[in-house]
């Protein structure tokens, strides 16, 4: 993820959080609305979503804290960059499921359930840097260093309540689409700006990045969906449509069977994530 990006955000953030108002959105979606609304589908709009975000946070917990085991319940051996790969997967993971969560069920405003999501990975970016993880894997450090600079910012943005908090938001949810785009789309090219050597590039890695990608943008979905105050319900299903289609993609071009992935096994995640987009999105 680029320095340039991240300074080019910064400026946007410094020189709007002084010129424009800031607003805090509240979560548009209320049990109220919810009866009235109801879902596309048979299934319970609250079911639907707790079910999806539970998965996913049980997911991201053991990516996150367990990375080297993570990729063991689909008969794939991680390498060391995958294994980082991972950690930051299950980060995102995590962001995604405390967002939603936190909008929809807690008491929590948008901006700071938005910003409550960015510690789990703020935090292990920092342990990894000081610990030496990222640099062991070949990393490229400054560009290390903005992406923990841009979790931290926004999160103490938004849990402060400072001004700028919605600005901060939106500088994140752009970047958040515009570096993981590249993970999913370029990852070879992603890894080569972040200093990976070709020889360290393995296929494993390769897809770990796509994954790594695929869970940056439907953050940037739902976080962007969200602070241009969509129903927090619609958002998360909105936010499922390109995790769909991604899925999809993976399996149509031969990314899961090119690492020996046992493809049978992502079809629960694409049936999960559908029922959630059709139930929430309409």
């Amino acid at each position: 993820m680029n320095l340039k990006v991240f300074t080019s955000l910064a400026l946007v953030l410094f020189d709007t959080a002084n010129a424009v108002p800031s607003f805090v959105p509240k979560a548009a979606a209320t049990k109220q609305a919810l009866s009235i609304r109801g879902g596309a589908g048979p299934l319970d709009p609250d079911i639907a979503a707790k079910v999806l975000l539970g998965t996913c946070a049980v997911q991201g917990a053991y990516s996150h804290l367990a990375p080297n085991k993570s990729m063991g319940m689909y008969n794939i051996t991680d390498d060391k960059l995958s294994t980082l790969l991972t950690e930051c997967t299950g980060g995102l993971f995590l962001m995604y499921a405390i967002t939603a969560y936190g909008v929809l069920f807690t008491d929590m405003s948008t901006i700071k359930a938005i910003g409550a999501a960015q510690i789990p990975i703020t935090v292990s970016n920092l342990r990894n840097i000081l610990n030496g993880e990222q640099e062991s894997t070949g990393c490229n450090m400054p560009g290390q260093y903005a992406n923990l600079a841009i979790t931290a910012f926004a999160a103490y943005a938004c849990l402060s309540g400072a001004d700028y908090a919605t600005t901060a938001v939106k500088a994140l949810a752009v970047y958040l689409g515009l570096a993981n785009t590249q993970c999913r789309f370029a990852p070879e090219a992603a890894l080569k700006s972040w200093g990976i050597d070709l020889k360290d590039r393995s296929p494993v890695a390769i897809f770990e990045t796509k994954c790594l990608g695929q869970l940056g943008v439907i953050n940037a979905v739902l976080i962007g969906a969200l602070i241009s105050n969509v129903d927090a319900y619609k958002a998360l299903g909105y936010s499922g449509i390109p995790a769909l289609l991604m899925l999809v993609l993976m399996i149509s071009s031969g990314d899961f069977k090119n690492i020996g992935f046992e493809v049978a096994k992502i079809y629960p995640w694409m049936a999960l994530v559908a029922v959630a987009v059709v139930t929430l999105s309409f």
